[in-house]
């Protein structure tokens, strides 16, 4: 594939999104539109985030002062399924289907590109595929898929006879580069798309609530190497690390509340990582998850039983 600013994967989706998570619904509003107007063609957002109004709101208004219509733009969003040992309810089939027209009307759109099920944590997984591939059928949803899955989760799925996901959005970067994972929806057509690609670095959510800290001791020793290798290539540790998902064959999603670095993180096609950084980048490989950290779970490790 070329990456290309242009350039989109297997299911249309501009390879750089811009994301919307742990941003207030003001600045999901503000933000979003200031992406669109700077270049974004792909907004990534969840029930989960609990701003869609503001996203939606966003959208809107971004669409509006770009002179851009509806189809110029690929929107993912996410179920949150329910997770019982937080106290949340597990989506059946129904509740599944009336959460996406729910999540239609905040981000006041009459379908999305791309919806998922933000991770393998409810034993009504399976039932709740049925109805994203039920809303697939009826329009409300141009693509599905899932995030947070690993194999033996998608091959649940295949194993049931259902469609495949058409992608898998997966925390992505050089201490969690999930090779075996990566192979295998490669070898499916699963389009892989990374998220938390900036987790490597002392600057990923530092500000307060957010959760950056924790685990921060397994970063530090890769903090070096980046640093050397966005030095030596003259462009911002932020830019490597997308670059360096770009490169993997993933799509990637960046997200910034200043209009500023909303555009220059669009910037990613004018330079290339050479083999031999991309190796020394693949070598801090730890296969270890980090942005869910905060929480206490890996939600690849949360699935119950299927009931």
């Amino acid at each position: 594939m070329e990456i290309s600013k242009s350039a989109r994967n297997g299911i249309g989706m501009p390879l750089v999104g811009f994301g919307t998570y742990q941003l207030s619904i003001e600045q999901a509003e503000f933000c979003v539109s200031e992406a669109i107007k700077a270049g974004f063609r792909h907004i990534d957002s969840a029930e989960g985030y609990e701003n869609e109004v503001g996203t939606g709101r966003g959208i809107k208004k971004g669409l509006e002062e770009s002179g851009l219509a509806r189809e110029d733009i690929f929107v993912t969003t996410k179920l949150f399924p329910g997770y019982k040992p937080w106290g949340s309810h597990e989506k059946n089939f129904e509740e599944t289907i009336e959460n996406l027209k729910r999540q239609l009307k905040e981000l006041q759109l009459d379908y999305v590109d791309l919806y998922l099920i933000h991770a393998p944590l409810s034993g009504l997984r399976l039932e709740q595929w049925k109805a994203l591939i039920e809303l697939r059928r009826m329009g409300l949803a141009k693509h599905i898929g899932v995030s947070n899955y690993d194999e033996a989760r998608i091959r649940e799925i295949l194993d049931a006879g259902l469609a495949k996901p058409e992608a898998n959005q997966v925390e992505f970067h050089p201490i969690c580069a999930r090779v075996e994972l990566s192979r295998y929806m490669k070898e499916n057509s699963i389009e892989p798309i990374a998220y938390s690609s900036l987790a490597p670095l002392s600057s990923w959510r530092v500000e307060k609530g957010q959760g950056g800290e924790v685990l921060s001791e397994v970063k530090e020793g890769s903090q070096s190497t980046i640093r050397e290798i966005a030095a030596k290539l003259n462009v911002s540790e932020a830019k490597l690390l997308l670059r360096w998902g770009l490169q993997h064959g993933y799509s990637v999603l960046t997200k910034s509340s200043k209009p500023e670095r909303i555009k220059e993180n669009l910037e990613l096609f004018n330079f290339e990582i050479p083999d031999g950084d991309m190796e020394r980048l693949d070598g801090l490989d730890q296969n270890r998850a980090i942005a869910w950290a905060a929480s206490g779970i890996n939600p690849m490790e949360a699935a119950p039983p299927l009931k």
